[in-house]
């Protein structure tokens, strides 16, 4: 289990070449990669991709922390934070280790089961396919040892009962022409409620593909500007990267299978949103 505290360390970037060196890795972390990726680009917090605000806090923040507080733990100032919640679940597979009264034991397994599928597996699987897309070597490699050992519980722990509620209660994307163009942007960059994440990356990618200038700022604002120059495309665009997106989903490991089906239809129904709209020449309602 310290293998989940150490691979949550990297997270934060405390001494990162220690812990690199205790988990073999062979490729050298640099701290402003570290901050590129996980403050910039690839927030390491559930609720950014479980919540339906997808921003930090929210919805799915409250219900981490309510799980902090139903195993008797005062939530952390960020209880949904990746490194938090990966030493966290060392520690409960630990305590179940130990415990030697079979009651109690249970228990722990029940909270540690529910950890694992409910607030890790229910998004770490599309996050680290992002990792593994646009991270550096060393990234790509903290990205590849987290999913295997994630894998290997995986199969420890046997199928979840039911998919994870964060997914089960989480709306889908709206149709613009009903709620208009500022909710269906809000919506658009929730990954939860899209089927996938887009990052910068993509963005600068569109813009290149369809020859529109990006401005500076937040992505619900660069493609606020990306709409009003060319929308039937830029849809077109988001089309075909739902449709990528919902294929890569389809494709991970079997142990996700129950939760890459429904990250995969839920991209493929987005997709099927945007080709709509750019059909009939309605995209964003002002």
């Amino acid at each position: 289990m310290e293998l989940f505290r150490a691979l949550g360390a990297l997270v934060e970037g405390a001494d990162a070449p220690a812990v690199a060196a205790a988990l073999g890795m062979n490729q050298p972390l640099d701290p402003a990669e570290q901050t590129n990726l996980f403050t910039f680009r690839l927030y390491p917090y559930a609720s950014v991709y479980l919540g339906p605000e997808g921003m930090l806090g929210g919805e799915a923040r409250d219900r981490i922390a309510g799980f902090w507080r139903a195993i008797g733990r005062t939530p952390p100032d960020e209880p949904d934070h990746l490194c938090v919640l990966l030493a966290l679940y060392a520690e409960l597979s630990e305590a179940a280790e130990r415990q030697t009264n079979p009651p109690r034991k249970v228990m722990i397994d029940h909270a540690r089961r529910a950890l694992f599928w409910e607030h890790l597996a229910s998004w770490l699987p599309i996050y680290l396919a992002q990792v593994h897309r646009i991270g550096t070597p060393a990234y790509r490699q903290w990205g590849t040892l987290l999913e295997a050992a994630l894998l290997c519980e995986a199969k420890t722990l046997g199928p979840p009962e039911q998919l994870s509620l964060h997914l089960r209660a989480a709306p889908s994307l709206p149709d613009p022409r009903q709620v208009g163009g500022e909710s269906f942007l809000a919506a658009l960059l929730a990954p939860v409620r899209s089927g996938f994440i887009i990052m910068r990356d993509d963005l600068a990618e569109a813009g290149e593909a369809l020859g529109i200038g990006l401005r500076h700022g937040e992505r619900r604002f660069v493609l606020k500007a990306m709409f009003a120059q060319e929308r039937r495309e830029l849809l077109r665009w988001l089309g075909a990267l739902a449709r990528r997106n919902a294929a890569a989903h389809a494709n991970l490991a079997a142990p996700w299978s129950d939760v890459t089906a429904f990250w995969s239809g839920r991209a493929l129904a987005s997709a099927q949103l945007f080709e709509t709209l750019a059909e009939h020449a309605d995209p964003v309602a002002s």
